[in-house]
């Protein structure tokens, strides 16, 4: 199968369903001409209130700023590894050394305007005005040596190195035909063969790293919803099932093992009703302009079922059970 992936103009809208080459930051501020929702909208749909969906959202006039976390941007940053390696890693981030200057102080630039600051606080404004000035984002030493070890263990797995090895960062653009919002898919890879896959770094915390910590992260993070929409999206725009569909997780602790995850019918068909619920219900909410938060629904207090029997029995033994 060959399909035609297109590059929109810096002022282009998507108007009409296909595979398109746009930034990670522009397929999640939309980027079509409606509304549109990606993944992440769906899976916070259905994990939190509309209230949490809301006040982040691009739709939204008064949204509150995304919080920029390290774990985001490392796994930007692996993005950029993963699709062209340290030399793609280094057009998007700037590496600084560990000992670099700490940032200057309020004080100290006051303290520069006003013709007074010392050394050190000269050195400190001189170091981080160029790396403002250079635009990239920011890695350290050491983040950038994790993550090329990492590349280098993905680079020897064949199976890892064969599902990342298409065409990275596509967004699968269609329109939902019950609500008429654009959906945007985007998995980290896919192959024109139908092989769609997904990459996720992970912290094991100290646990040890087993297929059985990957699945409890799949549920907790919803990624087999996110695997649900990337199907959909293929079937829609090619007429075709994924020939397959799955995660590659890595862990970030040497020897950085990797453990391949196929997301199976069923789980993709149970991804794609929740899917359905959470795109039903953002539809609503925005037609409706009401967005409620966790505190719309007064119910009463339900104590833990094991808790509850334990104390009924001590109650029981003093005689004073109701």
């Amino acid at each position: 199968m060959t399909i035609e992936f297109r590059t929109l103009e810096p002022d282009e809208l998507i108007t009409e369903p296909g595979f398109y080459r746009i930034s990670l930051d522009r397929h999640h501020n939309l980027p079509c001409d409606g509304p549109s929702v990606t993944s992440g909208v769906l899976r916070r749909m259905a994990k939190f209130a509309p209230s949490k969906v809301w006040a982040r959202h691009p739709l939204n006039p008064d949204r509150f700023a995304d919080p920029d976390s390290s774990a985001l941007r490392l796994g930007r940053a692996m993005a950029a590894l993963v699709e062209g390696g340290a030399e793609e890693l280094q057009k998007h981030f700037q590496v600084l050394p560990d000992d670099k200057p700490a940032r200057p102080t309020k004080a100290q630039l006051r303290a520069l305007a006003q013709g007074r600051e010392t050394p050190a606080a000269k050195k400190s404004i001189a170091f981080w005005s160029s790396i403002t000035r250079d635009g990239r984002d920011i890695l350290s030493e050491s983040e950038f040596e994790l993550l090329v070890g990492m590349g280098a263990a993905l680079a020897a797995d064949p199976a890892a190195a064969y599902a990342l090895g298409g065409e990275p960062e596509i967004t699968m653009a269609w329109q939902d035909e019950r609500t008429g919002i654009w959906c945007l898919s985007r998995p980290d890879n896919l192959r024109e063969d139908g092989l769609l896959s997904d990459y996720k770094k992970v912290n094991t915390q100290g646990r040890p790293f087993t297929g059985a910590l990957v699945d409890d992260l799949i549920e907790k993070h919803g990624y087999h919803m996110q695997l649900g929409f990337a199907d959909e999206g293929w079937e829609i725009l090619t007429g075709n099932k994924p020939s397959q569909i799955g995660l590659v997780v890595q862990e970030d602790d040497a020897p950085y093992d990797v453990i391949l995850r196929e997301i199976e019918a069923e789980a993709i068909s149970i991804g794609r009703f929740e899917n359905r619920q959470a795109l039903n219900r953002f539809s609503e909410c925005l037609n409706a302009g009401r967005w409620p938060g966790a505190g719309e629904h007064v119910g009463a207090y339900r104590m833990s079922e094991s808790y509850r029997e334990r104390i009924l029995a001590e109650m029981q033994t003093a005689g004073v059970a109701p």
